[in-house]
């Protein structure tokens, strides 16, 4: 009895201990193997002003455009629940997974900008897979039991909760991100992912700005901030065009690289410079089951 007595102690003394989910927790998908980052519930800031957006452009540029930013404002206060979010890109080697098994169509070309040997090359497996339209991109995250994410999940898991301009703070440079930062670009075509350890998002995503677009699942509407759910939004109901988040490789830092740039393309154009990552709602993952709660027990 004494024995029994010893063993539920240590599995209450063990559930005391479980780790709280919060900032740096992490989770491997059992499905691809990626790392996914947890980010807590809670409110942050959406969108941009044109005006601070055009400024930020001029920096680097002098042909920029207000219009260019229009629909990124207004700024708004976003309430999202805790949810996971993929630490880098698909990669060609994870893709093959599904595709290998007859569930994800192959990217439609298997070169990439300047590389004709690049997917199925295990020289690049740990590059983001390119090539992939909006819905070849669904049904590989369906595959592994994720979605892609929304356009607020996607940009609170970059920004955080105090308005930077990029995943990492508020400038850039080739030390931080694969993007056009400099007359033939920073790199010229793809990296492999994770590259920037310096350039993670205050939750620890990696690759947030530059490298590849990454297709997010909400229809694209230039107005949507004006009237837009200030909980949980999941953009438009219908469209013409999927939103793209991020930017990439052959993109300057002053128009997409910011956290809060817009993109849109219709979800059938697959691209050598699209890619995705996925994402998971935190109460989509089933907790381990409660122990029974035991008050006045007697060890003696």
């Amino acid at each position: 009895m004494k024995t029994i007595k010893y063993l539920l102690l240590f599995v209450l003394l063990l559930s005391a201990c479980a780790p709280t989910l919060g900032i740096g927790s992490t989770m491997i998908s059992p499905k691809d193997g990626m790392v996914m980052v947890y980010v807590p519930a809670g409110n942050f800031i959406m969108g941009a002003t044109a005006e601070d957006a055009l400024a930020e452009c001029q920096k680097y540029r002098s042909d920029c455009q207000l219009n260019s930013f229009i629909n990124e404002q207004p700024p708004h206060q976003v309430y999202l629940d805790s949810f996971w979010i993929d630490r880098t890109d698909i990669t060609n080697k994870m893709y093959a997974l599904c595709v290998n098994v007859g569930v994800c169509k192959s990217p439609t070309n298997t070169s990439s900008y300047t590389r004709s040997s690049y997917y199925g090359n295990s020289t690049h497996d740990n590059y983001p897979v390119v090539y992939v339209d909006w819905n070849m991109a669904k049904a590989y995250c369906e595959w592994v039991g994720r979605e892609l994410p929304t356009e607020a999940q996607w940009e609170k898991a970059a920004r955080g909760t105090d308005g930077r301009v990029y995943p990492w703070g508020n400038s850039i440079d080739c030390s931080l991100s694969n993007y056009w930062g400099k007359s033939n670009g920073c790199v010229g075509d793809t990296t492999e992912v994770g590259k920037y350890p310096n350039g993670a998002s205050p939750y620890g995503a990696l690759d947030m700005a530059g490298n590849v677009w990454q297709w997010v699942a909400d229809w694209y509407d230039p107005n949507y901030y004006n009237n837009s759910p200030l909980s949980n939004p999941l953009g438009p109901a219908s469209g013409t065009f999927r939103v793209l988040r991020g930017s990439s490789w052959n993109n300057d830092s002053n128009t997409y690289a910011r956290s809060a740039g817009r993109g849109w393309m219709w979800p059938a154009a697959p691209s050598y410079n699209y890619g995705f990552r996925c994402a998971i709602s935190a109460g989509q993952i089933a907790p381990p089951p409660a122990l029974p709660k035991y008050d006045n027990i007697n060890f003696e």
